[in-house]
């Protein structure tokens, strides 16, 4: 009998998962990170359109979920040659200081 894995059929799955531990992006304010890759438009268990953050800090791979418009506006206008680029995440105040984002700077 064959395997599923000797048929040779592609998956389908059209989210790319990245197989590193994930941490909180509050982890990372003001450090230093290398970003690897990005998934856009990710649902989660805090809604849709979600993005998913691949970075490098120190030499170890993890990722983090933000749904900050910031930083989804941002590195979608990064070219795919451009990846990975080096970046500190910074907290955005707004309103009366109570608001607040991620932005990469």
């Amino acid at each position: 009998m064959k395997r599923f894995s000797d048929l040779e059929i592609p998956h389908t799955d059209k989210q790319t998962i990245f197989n590193v531990p994930v941490v909180s992006i509050q982890e990372v304010v003001n450090c230093e990170i290398e970003v690897i890759a990005f998934e856009a438009n990710v649902k989660t268990k805090h809604g849709d359109g979600r993005y998913i953050i691949k970075f490098r800090q120190e030499g170890v791979e993890r990722k983090f979920f933000t749904n900050s418009s910031y930083i989804k506006e941002d590195i979608e206008k990064v070219d795919k040659e451009d990846f990975p680029f080096l970046t500190t995440i910074k907290i955005k105040s707004f309103g009366s200081g109570s608001g607040k984002s991620f932005q990469f700077t």
